[in-house]
């Protein structure tokens, strides 16, 4: 399925563009690296750790504990050279440039033994004139210096230790040095292409579609150009079909055309209706002759971020064409820790799932990277929004004027960039850096006058610098720092957006998630393993032991195992089978972060937006993610689905075990239902209640409250007939109190369609063994019920069909 949607959207892509005989476009390919004195092939794009992967130079360091084998790459020197020929059509050409979209990080360029560019920064794309410099056969030599090297001289030249260790001198992504989920694995090379650009008379640099006035019948819009004009004169500018002639003056200038739409549609986030994308093609002309075009694709939307101070603190949603819309979704951070092997399938997977699990919102961490266009674009045509951080995160900055100028650049580029998408709804100047400068003891080391020089750094950075150029150059919202408080300052539930970490980091109860509501959670999780499958690819079953090397170093929090057995222990008999203990710790995620996430849509509008830490993984390890390195849907992922569907029912209760049922709309129109009520023991009787209930629309209110406690063995869960909606399962007792009888579960294929059903009721119903996904899975099953599971993307092998359940788990 997701190779049929990729090709259909990127035959739609590429083939709405348009050729142009002023513009020569080479991109150079061939490369070689240097590796003790022998030259050998690399790919480009790529990174040195690949190119010696490929090589076999170095081993996998994702598996077993090779990553501590691969940390002198970062101590060295690196080189690649390239020889590219170029034609005479392209010699002749009034402007030569070579274009690097990307390289990792420190970096000096030579062009036939010609010092060219000293890049600096991986995030910034860098355009040098090269005219005069090229020729018909070329050598092209880029020399990366070492990272640990130039990164201890700043430290050096700066005299004392800034917060996020030396890593904080480069522009370099933060994941890159290690993570409490992340390999400590920092590549060096070329890591998005290079192109040799060549025209004489003109060229398009940037097209922006500026929103000024949005009605019913009628989008008034401005189209500015971004145009560089070597021969002054009269010229053609198509907006579309319509033409207008504009006398251009030699050099770099701005133009701006007026666009109209009639009876406008707009562009909504998923879940609220269609994502309408309008295409603006710019073509320029003289004498009849097309120089250059520029197609651009947007969506109508206007985006608000409402921060209005109240009767409690200060408001924190958002509003999309007017409308307040809860924000459902997830924390992303990059997808490997080498970007070149994700590839065009990999997003379109990754962003289809955060659909399907019915997300409106993604926030791009501010440790990663900006991402690859296509990210961007599958978001649009998706309904993803994306809260954007800059690529700033648990760290103090510098703040002298080279630091400042180099971010500066980076930050109009990107924000250049990404300004026509309609997915961008925010953003975000850092992650956690205002946090850890007022509440983590980050200041005690320094001096007084070191506190004011780092201080001024960053108010220079996160409160003049970034939000006047997302001012100057897009129409979207900017937030400073995330989280505004934290949770060590008593407003952080009254104002602005919170990262909750009682839960995990204070082993503070899941209950607590339903006492500790925010007006907007931008961070929160629990961890779990990834399955079998995947913990397979960097272990051999003589490791399958939470303690062993190489688990262990697939767990990168300093804690981690240990607070996952210490909450496991709360509900559950630790298992002692290791395949069991895996399967406990998803249960155990999904169950703490089901009632975060229904806590806070049970909450709104009070609280407007649930983004859980974390959606995926760069490589394969225990962390928060609900979708593992491989793409595999924990339990939490399937949970996720459930909790954000448009219509949800949640249930909750008191202190004295008094039950209160919940319904949760994000639709525009109330909703007519059956509720049933289902109070069982778990050997199987079943007493149904049914009650005749309205949902209200885009609210969430009470339906039943104050239902007696359940008794000793007892279970409730509760449906809605009409739309087959289901709440979670809710016991009396932990489940580690609970004696499930041993169910009896029939099953029956039809091609890759599995139907189940029991003779006594069965919690967590876990299908495995099979490669492939399932529809459902980790689900409650009834003895009144038939279940019927798609297999999708898999091989229908059915002997290999492993059932589990809470009963396995208890009998340990």
């Amino acid at each position: 399925m997701y190779k049929k949607i990729l090709v259909f959207f990127l035959f739609c892509y590429f083939s709405c563009q348009f050729k142009q005989e002023n513009v020569i476009r080479k991109e150079i390919t061939d490369w070689q690296f240097q590796h003790n004195g022998e030259s050998l092939d690399a790919t480009v794009p790529g990174n040195n750790f690949t190119d010696l992967l490929n090589h076999k130079l170095i081993s996998d360091p994702f598996y077993g504990t090779y990553e501590d084998s691969v940390q002198w790459i970062s101590d060295r020197d690196w080189n690649y050279r390239s020889r590219f020929s170029v034609s005479n059509k392209t010699l002749i050409k009034e402007n030569q440039f070579l274009v690097f979209n990307g390289l990792d990080t420190y970096a000096k360029v030579y062009l036939n033994d010609s010092l060219i560019l000293e890049a600096n920064n991986m995030f910034r794309k860098w355009e040098i004139e090269v005219k005069g410099i090229l020729r018909e056969e070329n050598v092209l030599h880029i020399a990366f210096a070492s990272i640990n090297k130039i990164e201890k001289e700043k430290r050096e030249e700066l005299g004392y230790d800034l917060s996020g260790g030396n890593r904080v001198h480069s522009r370099k992504a933060g994941f890159h040095y290690g993570w409490d989920w992340g390999a400590k694995i920092s590549p060096t090379g070329i890591w998005r292409p290079i192109e040799l650009i060549a025209y004489s008379k003109c060229k398009i640099k940037n097209v922006y579609i500026k929103q000024n006035e949005i009605t019913d019948s009628l989008a008034k819009l401005s189209v500015q150009i971004a145009i560089t004009v070597n021969i002054p004169g009269l010229y053609t500018i198509s907006i579309n079909k319509n033409q207008h002639q504009r006398n251009l003056k030699k050099g770099k200038q701005n133009i701006t055309i007026p666009f109209f739409i009639e009876n406008p549609k707009l562009w909504w986030p998923n879940g609220h209706g269609k994502q309408h994308l309008y295409a603006i093609t710019t073509i320029i002309k003289r004498g009849g002759i097309q120089l250059d075009t520029k197609r651009i694709n947007f969506g109508l939307r206007t985006i608000n971020l409402i921060t209005e101070k109240d009767s409690i603190g200060e408001s924190f949603y958002f509003k999309i064409n007017g409308k307040p819309i809860f924000m459902k979704g997830s924390n992303y951070i990059p997808q490997d820790n080498l970007q070149n092997r994700v590839s065009n399938s990999d997003y379109l997977s990754i962003l289809t799932d955060v659909k399907y699990s019915n997300m409106n919102m993604l926030r791009v961490w501010g440790g990663g990277i900006y991402e690859e266009d296509i990210f961007y674009d599958l978001c649009d045509s998706l309904g993803i929004l994306v809260w954007q951080d800059f690529m700033f995160a648990c760290a103090m900055y510098p703040g002298d004027s080279s630091f400042l100028k180099n971010v500066k650049q980076e930050a109009i580029e990107n924000i250049k960039r990404l300004n026509n998408h309609p997915s961008i709804a925010l953003w975000c100047g850092n992650n956690e850096n205002s946090e850890g400068w007022h509440r983590w003891g980050w200041q005690k080391k320094y001096s007084e006058n070191q506190k004011k020089e780092i201080w001024n750094g960053y108010q220079k950075l996160f409160q003049k610098i970034l939000p006047n150029l997302v001012a100057a150059n897009s129409q979207t919202p900017y937030w400073e720092s995330s989280p505004k408080f934290g949770r060590g300052n008593s407003k952080y539930q009254f104002e602005g957006d919170a990262h909750y970490w009682g839960v995990w980091h204070d082993a503070e109860p899941f209950k607590n998630f339903e006492k500790k509501v925010p007006r907007f959670m931008s961070e929160f999780g629990f961890q779990s393993f990834p399955q079998l499958s995947t913990i397979s690819t960097f272990s051999d079953t003589a490791d399958w032991n939470i303690n062993s090397d190489v688990m262990k170093n697939h767990q990168k929090h300093p804690r981690g195992n240990e607070l996952i057995s210490e909450y496991m222990e709360r509900e559950f008999n630790i298992p002692k089978s290791f395949k069991k203990f895996i399967y406990a710790s998803q249960i155990l995620q999904a169950n703490g972060m089901r009632i975060g996430l229904e806590a806070h849509r049970r909450n709104q509008p009070y609280c407007m937006g649930t983004l859980y830490w974390q959606l995926n993984d760069c490589w394969p390890v225990a962390s928060w993610s609900s979708r593992d390195y491989l793409g595999n849907w924990k339990n939490l992922h399937y949970t996720v689905q459930d909790v954000f569907s448009p219509i949800a029912l949640s249930i909750c209760t008191d202190e004295k075990g008094l039950i209160d049922i919940y319904a949760i709309s994000d639709l525009s129109t109330i909703i007519s239902d059956t509720l049933i009520i289902k109070i069982g023991n778990i050997n199987g009787s079943i007493l149904n209640q049914e009650k005749y209930v309205e949902i209200q629309p885009n609210s969430s209110h009470l339906l039943l409250e104050n239902l007696n406690p359940l008794k000793k063995d007892q279970f409730i869960i509760c449906y809605l007939k009409l739309n087959d909606i289901q709440s979670k399962v809710l016991f009396s007792t932990p489940t580690k109190n609970m004696n499930f009888p041993q169910p009896n579960i029939q099953t029956s294929w039809i091609r890759n369609t599995l139907t189940l059903s029991t003779d006594v009721p069965v919690f967590q119903l876990y299908l495995h063994g099979i490669e492939g996904r399932f529809s459902d899975n980790f689900f409650s099953l009834l003895p009144s019920e038939e279940k019927t599971i798609e297999l999708e993307g898999g091989n229908n092998k059915q002997n290999n069909l492993l059932i589990w359940s809470l009963y396995n788990l208890n009998k340990n």
